[in-house]
């Protein structure tokens, strides 16, 4: 997403890229893995390895005052369900939780779960939000593990480069071929990968990582403190294009004094740091055999530590990986099986036509899917051959406004805020999203710790204030009904991807714009050439952000450093408060100050409109009843792969 000196932008190909690894077939070493753990057989529990006390999306208990460890406090998805659950008195949530322990714990069936729930009000929506929130800690695969066989899974998007450092987007595929320092377990804590455990500075300062020894890549390569300090030098490197560059400003070096000790040292505290690392952004990858492979990694192939290796990219089709026959194992407490995946490989198939999704996955075509269509959930849940799971979704689509598009007056705050009044939010989660979601007023969804109420006093539907303000502005209605200013007519393109969802949104968006006079032209494009297109100083970008701390990536489309061709911020946004609060974010030292940061932060985005927020969607995953070990969860964006195995 992000256009450095040496940024290559990603196209689709006529045909094909066949992985291959960087060396020979044979890759020796001991390599973590980066998998999960099926719910079946584990306690909830807490890494050996890890320092002492849980770590969460907060500071562990004891940590020195400043300390660098994320963004929330530990708080199950399951918790966060119970108390938004919408029942008769806040005196039955005691009683949801009580059955939620003994279900965890195992005292429960799930059948007597929901017979439970059901009696104390709660509706199936949110019984299958609590369930699927549950679903890391309690035991519900049964038989034996077999060895064998290739998952097939649907895909709701088309695939992206798989280069940590320069993708648009980092696909399903990054959580098999590659690992970061950290993950999070289905609670939300912070649990080893790479690293094997850590400590922050009493200054907030720098955080000092204890890397596995012995560690390789799949290509034999040591995978060392070096190595990981070298892919950390390259994100810093604007000429590399990293996407994610303006995050890591607060970093002022990384050091690594020996092959097992890593020091990321900061410019200021930054409580935020852990969330960013464990993202696919920042997996480890053999930067050599980067250097080596040039604009064809994450193509052709790619050399990380996970327990797959790609064998085939194909954009607009499938990519495909194999197990590691080499991968010796992990440490992830959360990972069940210790050892080399029981899957052959993984087939992961785009579908952008949205109905053929539950099609193929009622049909046994696929056997895992992301993404049905809304429209065909009820019926998805209804089939017993299926699970379906429902996840809160720290996502959100919105559109971008070009500020050099003065003409129209884009750069003009009252222009923007009059179209935003146009966009009938509440309407299109019904029409659309079948309820499965909400209306976003300002830049993150609601499910988010940091999320403040406030921002819903702006971009409230009302179709006669914003015709009065485009007047204001000195549109007035032409003949045809389209709104003229000095002979220019208020017309201008939105780019889309080519995906059914999509190209509904932007229907309606257009159906919605054109009441107050404004001609939208919607172009739908593959997803090549929409980031290339994007990049161009396009007038409107329509896009879908999925990131598990919202305010993170958000901070990517609206920093005015991104404006311009330097980054994601595609409507070349510059807004002094919405930049202010962005670096009060990205230096805050404990959690209460990245709250009141974070609240700045979406205040300021919902007035001034960088972008315009339009819905944020639920999430939903579907698998059939033969494949065990795969569990969606609140706190990845995808599932983990180790574990999964067909009956």
């Amino acid at each position: 997403m992000r256009r450095g000196q040496a940024y290559r932008k990603p196209g689709r190909t006529a045909r094909g890229r066949r992985g291959s690894g960087p060396a020979a077939a044979t890759h020796p070493g001991p390599v973590p893995h980066r998998g999960r753990e099926p719910p079946s057989a584990r306690p909830r529990r807490r890494s050996s390895l890890a320092i002492s006390g849980r770590r969460g999306r907060g500071t562990r208990p004891g940590a020195p005052a400043g300390a660098v460890l994320g963004s929330y406090e530990l708080s199950t998805h399951a918790e966060i369900v119970v108390r938004e659950a919408k029942m008769d008195g806040a005196s039955s949530r005691p009683a949801v939780q009580g059955l939620v322990d003994q279900y965890v714990g195992g005292r429960l069936s799930r059948r007597e779960f929901v017979k439970g729930a059901l009696a104390l009000g709660l509706g199936m929506t949110t019984i299958g939000g609590i369930l699927a929130a549950c679903s890391g800690a309690t035991n519900t695969t049964s038989g034996t593990p077999k060895k064998g066989g290739t998952l097939k899974e649907g895909y709701d998007l088309d695939f992206s480069r798989l280069d940590p450092i320069n993708t648009n987007w980092y696909d399903p595929a990054f959580y098999a071929v590659y690992e970061s320092l950290v993950t999070n377990d289905p609670q939300g804590n912070y649990v080893p990968q790479i690293a094997s455990s850590w400590t922050a500075a009493s200054d907030g300062l720098s955080v000092t990582f204890k890397i596995r020894s012995g560690l390789k890549f799949q290509s034999g390569v040591p995978l060392n403190a070096s190595a990981i300090k070298a892919v950390y030098d390259g994100i810093a490197d604007p000429k590399n294009g990293s996407p994610l560059g303006s995050v890591w400003v607060p970093v002022a070096s990384t050091e690594a004094p020996d092959d097992t000790t890593l020091v990321i040292k900061l410019k200021h505290p930054y409580f935020d740091l852990f969330n960013i690392v464990k993202t696919g952004y920042w997996d480890i990858i053999n930067m050599a055999y980067r250097t080596q492979l040039g604009d064809k990694y994450g193509q052709q192939g790619v050399d990380g530590s996970g327990p797959f290796t790609l064998t085939e990219w194909v954009p607009g089709s499938h990519t495909s990986v194999k197990r590691w026959e080499n991968y010796p194992g992990t440490v992830t407490p959360f990972i069940q099986n210790k050892g080399k995946p029981y899957l052959d490989g993984i087939n992961w198939l785009t579908i952008l036509d949205a109905p053929q999704r539950a099609i193929q996955i009622q049909n046994g075509e696929i056997d895992t899917l992301r993404g049905p269509a809304f429209q065909d959930i009820t019926r998805l849940q209804a089939d017993s051959n299926l699970t379906v799971t429902q996840l809160k979704e720290w996502s959100g689509y919105f559109f971008s406004l070009n500020f050099k598009r003065t003409d129209l007056g884009f750069n003009d705050v009252n222009v923007r805020q009059a179209l935003s009044h146009a966009i009938d939010r509440a309407s299109i989660v019904k029409a659309l999203l079948f309820t499965h979601g909400e209306p976003l007023y300002g830049p993150i969804t609601s499910a988010d710790k940091s999320y403040t109420k406030d921002v819903e006093q702006f971009n409230q539907f009302d179709v006669a204030k914003a015709k009065s303000m485009l007047s204001a502005a000195g549109w007035q209605a032409g003949s045809d009904g389209i709104l003229v200013k000095g002979g220019k007519r208020f017309s201008f393109e939105m780019i889309i991807q080519a995906e059914s969802f999509n190209q509904q949104l932007g229907s309606v968006i257009q159906a919605q714009l054109k009441t107050v006079g404004v001609d939208l032209k919607v172009s739908s494009l593959d997803r090549g050439t929409f980031f290339n297109k994007a990049f161009a100083n396009p007038d409107s970008v329509m896009f879908f952000y999925l990131w598990p701390v919202p305010i993170d990536v958000v901070t990517l489309f609206v920093n005015s450093v991104n404006a311009n061709g330097k980054g994601p911020n595609w409507g070349n946004a510059v807004v002094p408060q919405v930049d202010a609060a962005i670096a009060a974010w990205q230096s805050a030292a404990n959690q209460d100050q990245l709250i009141a940061a974070g609240k700045q932060f979406q205040l300021a985005v919902a007035e001034q409109l960088p972008f315009v927020p339009v819905i944020n969607r639920d999430a939903f995953w579907v698998n059939r009843k033969n494949v065990h070990g795969w569990h969606p969860d609140q706190w990845n964006l995808y599932p983990y792969y180790n574990d999964v195995w067909l009956d």
